[in-house]
């Protein structure tokens, strides 16, 4: 029955992936999630479904020319549709609810806005409505990068309206706590939500450093003539700076921002759409709802603030599946300019605290040596299975120079070897040979690969084990690591693995055990774990804390967050997000000591 209508009114013979998972669940009834890369085909989710459905389904929408666009390519291909918006006058509004009433529309788009309006609150008393669908459903979680407050207001007072209507909500960008947080408010059970990788194998990620933007966006352009494109710049000011400097050198192309009149907006994206003009010049207000299926590349001329705003842009590149580019560009005044912002926010400090821990990894994008296909898609589910894609600037790069196929094989040897599974802290604690209490607890001082990598900083063995999980040679899940079959083909054939050059220097081994010189042991140990979060964050060493600083955390050894706030230089952020890793640290080596002068004459065991 759903091939029929999939058919009959869209014109294709099959569903893409997930959507008939999608699909069927709404129509048994049951309140779904779908997550769906760009370009999936996640109207279809909602659209099929309605037109099974007696009644009208209701589509909450965030923009108004995305309800547009989509009830007019509606009409065009034979299903009665609508919407309410402030565009429209009274009149047509009058009109457009008389018709609802009598049954002579299967779809009725709207922004969460119009149920302040009590008018139309009594209209929607009045309907059938099975299906009430939350097109780019992000916007409802208080987490997601494009958060609406009106989107989460308005659930309530749906579920009041209509209380026997089924709820589709369906986004491309949701990290896992924002699914998390649409579920608890639309009621959504685990086995109802539909997740698809938000991998796409014809994108090709680019991230370029140059420090001469506007000559390299130039070049690109000119390079490729007739090509559609789209380039991203964070201001009004920019936008039209990099669109008269293309007019300069005979660069054909038109801007849009939201300082432009409606009209101008909307005939600058009617020419981009319809190929009057290849290239548009926008900040991020343009692309939602763009039915452009051949846009070949995406240049964003700064940085974005988070990964799933960059996501989303880039995602309207290469709907057609044919190949195309994403190209960053950035400088360091785009970090600080996000990082100001942030602080003069009207936001709480948990909310302003949430927005720099998606700044930092949108650092760690741009900086990442690793895939950053398999980067993007570990953003966004930490649990999925990747393998390097092979044709992003990082996999391609010539700087992959270092063969770390011993490395590797240790650390699978240590992985098979280990009948429980292992964290990436357990690895590093092994290899490294340090006795901290969870080691020691599990036993795992007693492998043969204990100490056997001590020479390695804590920051270079998290690289090793981010090369192998985001090249596919193991899995990462549920904070374990895991074997897969490229894991065992490796441990056979010897296979070469090449990264970036890691190590940064060689260090004289160490027993981690003594006591002799418990200050310097710490402070190594401290200095290591900055290096792994440096690492893990992107972000550069001192601006965790300077070397200085973690000499006072040596001297005074403090215990608590509370010991930490009265150091100089621990901030509320500080405190929050690097402090609780230190205080691990300082107290596994206290612990360490205490076990230490509880048994001098303790000795580390021998290596097989």
């Amino acid at each position: 029955m759903i091939e029929t209508t999939l058919q009959k009114y869209f014109g294709f013979k099959t569903f893409r992936p997930k959507q008939r998972n999608i699909i069927n669940s709404v129509k048994n009834r049951q309140n779904t999630l779908g997550v769906l890369p760009t370009g999936s085909g996640k109207s279809l989710c909602f659209q099929v479904p309605g037109l099974e459905l007696e009644g009208i389904t209701l589509v909450i929408s965030p923009l108004i020319s995305l309800m547009k666009d989509q009830v007019e390519h509606l009409n065009r291909i034979g299903i009665s549709a609508e919407y309410l918006n402030s565009t429209l006058k009274k009149n047509e509004i009058k009109n457009i609810m008389q018709d609802g009433l009598k049954g002579r529309y299967k779809f009725l788009y709207v922004a969460p806005e119009r149920f302040n309006n009590e008018e139309f609150n009594q209209f929607v008393r009045n309907l059938n409505i099975p299906l009430v669908a939350f097109d780019e459903a992000h916007c409802i979680s208080k987490w997601g990068h494009d958060f609406r407050p009106s989107y989460q207001e308005v659930i309530p007072a749906i579920q009041s309206l209509i209380p026997e209507a089924t709820f589709v909500a369906l986004t491309a960008t949701a990290t896992e706590e924002v699914q998390e947080n649409i579920q608890e408010l639309l009621d959504i059970k685990d086995e109802h939500v539909v997740l698809q990788s938000i991998k796409r194998d014809n994108l090709h990620l680019i991230v370029n450093k140059t420090y001469q933007r506007e000559q390299f966006i130039l070049s690109y352009i000119q390079e490729r003539k007739n090509m559609s494109g789209i380039v991203y710049a964070a201001t009004r000011a920019e936008v039209e700076k990099i669109s008269s400097y293309l007019k300069d050198q005979d660069i054909d192309n038109v801007i849009y921002h939201g300082g432009l009149g409606k009209k101008e907006r909307d005939d600058n994206q009617h020419a981009f759409v319809s190929n009057k003009v290849n290239i548009v010049v926008a900040t991020n207000a343009f692309g939602m709802g763009i039915n452009k299926p051949d846009i070949r590349f995406i240049i964003h001329n700064n940085l974005p603030g988070d990964v799933e705003s960059y996501y989303q842009e880039i995602g309207r590149a290469g709907r057609d599946g044919l190949d195309s580019e994403c190209i960053l560009l950035s400088s360091e005044r785009d970090v600080n300019l996000h990082q100001f912002f942030i602080d003069r926010s009207n936001g709480t400090d948990q909310h302003k605290d949430h927005m720099r821990n998606k700044l930092d990894r949108m650092i760690q994008y741009n900086r990442t040596s690793k895939c950053l296909m398999s980067f993007m898609v570990k953003y966004f589910d930490a649990d999925e299975y990747v393998k390097a894609c092979g044709h992003c600037v990082n996999c391609l790069s010539n700087e992959r120079t270092y063969n770390m196929k011993n490395e590797a094989k240790t650390v699978l040897n240590l992985i098979q070897d280990t009948k429980t599974p292992l964290t990436k802290e357990h690895i590093i604690q092994v290899l490294r040979g340090e006795r901290s209490e969870n080691i020691l607890f599990n036993g795992l001082d007693q492998s043969r690969y204990f100490g056997l990598m001590e020479s390695y900083l804590t920051g270079e063995l998290h690289h090793i084990l981010d090369e192998l999980i985001l090249n596919g040679h193991v899995h990462f899940k549920n904070d374990h690591l895991h074997l897969v079959d490229l894991s065992f083909y490796i441990l056979k054939e010897n296979k070469d693995i090449y990264t970036v050059p890691f190590r940064k220097h060689f260090k004289e081994k160490v027993n981690v055990s003594t006591a002799s010189s418990p200050n310097e042991t710490l402070f190594q140990k401290l200095m290591d774990k900055r290096a792994s979060l440096a690492e893990k964050y992107g972000v550069e060493e001192e601006s965790i804390f300077s070397e200085g600083m973690l000499k006072e955390f040596t001297r005074k050894l403090p215990m608590s967050k509370q010991d930490m706030v009265h150091l100089a230089g621990v901030g509320n952020y500080k405190l929050k997000h690097y402090c609780p890793h230190f205080l691990k640290v300082i107290k596994q080596h206290r612990e360490c000591l205490t076990t230490h002068n509880q048994n001098p004459k303790h000795k580390s065991p021998q290596k097989n």
